[in-house]
């Protein structure tokens, strides 16, 4: 369980908890979970994601059938056995056959099909590793999106019940005449507005609770809680170099490996194309009995390319291999395109530190706190309290959506870059 001296950010939330509702929430306890719930982790909603998710399996049938094919067009043929009588119900003697026959590569075209199930195996392998980070990259961020639709929620839901409160007193005082209707009137509509925006947090929060069990392949209902999200941002460290994170990307990318074992693939599958112009050999050895004599055979057969030299499967092959080559540039392009737009986001975060971002909330609630003074001692109008308290939220809201895109935007770098997912996730 998180707990109030480690956790400043919820610290504050229990604050305004308590301001809201003049009430003391337990120490240690998040809202809206109880003190002894389970909760899902960021590393757990990855796990889950890797043991359930279908695209995983998907990517390993795809696999497993792309080698397959290309064992099977690389396969050496099998010797033929043929036995064979001839001259049967004529008055002459039979003759018998017992011939092996047997085709042989001398090319060595299928030498370069067996080279390229390697490379098969290599790019089906990385397209395994890129679904993967793909499929626990969106567990991650489902779940610091869940963690920030809770956080949203909760905020709602104090804002609601503050909003109800005051309409309550306010409606009480115009009873007696304290104050005019038009200031129970303004306060009752406050109080729905705060109903409507709670009652669309808590959608937004369904919707994300349920992309996050799609994003991890398991139930909705089978997923323990996900704590709501810290206001305040985890401590800033240095930004990586563009040149590195650059040089990392393309060396570990496995999408680029996966284009690479692709251009080598295209490389052997030419080169079998050039060499199948030629066609296989066959060779034939056996034994003959005729007239009563058993005699050996031994025969060559050599097809004669004279109206296909496989000419059409130079072109094909020719062409797959620019084709692959073209792909590589244009991944290694995105790649660098990616690590740039992945650094400057992180960076203009970064950046909003140094305006007060981390006490942004603090700062409002203090607002707030003093216009609930002012408006209790007669010093303040309604409608300026209603206007700080609906700042303190705004403010709020903004400094989670803050922290969120924060750890979004480290996820999205570790991403691009080949580095770890949860790599500094925590210390962006």
């Amino acid at each position: 369980m998180l707990t109030h001296s480690r956790h400043p950010g919820r610290a504050l939330i229990r604050g305004v908890a308590a301001l809201l509702l003049g009430t003391t929430p337990l120490a240690g306890q998040p809202m809206g979970q109880p003190a002894d719930a389970a909760v899902l982790t960021l590393a757990d909603a990855m796990a889950l994601a890797r043991a359930h998710h279908p695209a995983l399996a998907a990517a390993s049938a795809r696999g497993q059938a792309a080698v397959g094919l290309a064992r099977r067009e690389a396969a050496l043929p099998n010797p033929v056995l043929e036995w064979r009588q001839e001259h049967l119900a004529s008055p002459l003697a039979p003759d018998a056959f017992l011939t092996v026959v047997q085709p042989i590569d001398l090319t060595g075209r299928r030498l370069a099909l067996r080279a390229e199930v390697a490379d098969v195996a290599a790019r089906a392998a990385a397209d395994s590793v890129t679904i993967a980070r793909n499929v626990e990259s969106g567990a991650a961020r489902a779940f610091w999106q869940t963690a920030l639709a809770h956080a949203q929620a909760d905020v709602a839901a104090l804002q609601r019940a503050d909003a109800e409160r005051l309409a309550t007193i306010e409606a009480e005082r115009a009873r007696e005449g304290a104050v005019a209707e038009l200031a129970a009137m303004r306060a009752g509509v406050e109080a729905e507005r705060a109903r409507l925006v709670e009652a669309t947090a808590r959608a937004e929060l369904a919707r994300a609770s349920a992309e996050l069990a799609r994003a991890t392949g398991v139930a909705a209902a089978a997923l323990p809680p996900v704590p709501a999200l810290e206001p305040a941002a985890p401590p800033v460290a240095s930004l990586p170099s563009p040149a590195a994170v650059l040089a990392a990307a393309l060396e570990r990318r496995s999408e680029l490996t996966a284009l690479r074992a692709a251009v080598e693939a295209s490389r052997h599958r030419s080169s079998a194309a050039r060499r199948g112009a030629l066609p296989d050999v066959t060779l034939q050895a056996g034994t003959k009995r005729t007239a009563g004599y058993t005699t050996r055979t031994l025969g060559v057969a050599v097809p004669l390319p004279l109206l296909d030299r496989n000419a059409g499967g130079r072109q094909q092959a020719d062409a797959a291999l620019r084709l692959a080559q073209a792909e590589l540039l244009a991944g290694e392009q995105a790649v660098r395109v990616e690590v740039t737009g992945a650094l400057d986001g992180l960076r203009a975060l970064h950046d909003a530190r140094t305006t007060g971002a981390d006490s942004l909330a603090a700062r409002a609630a203090e607002v707030a706190r003093v216009a609930d003074a002012a408006y209790a001692a007669g010093g303040g109008t309604l409608l300026e309290l209603l206007d700080a308290r609906r700042a303190r939220a705004e403010a709020l809201t903004t400094a989670l959506r803050w922290a969120a895109e924060l750890r979004l935007a480290r996820l999205e770098l570790n991403r691009v870059s080949g580095a770890p997912l949860l790599q500094d996730l925590e210390t962006p």
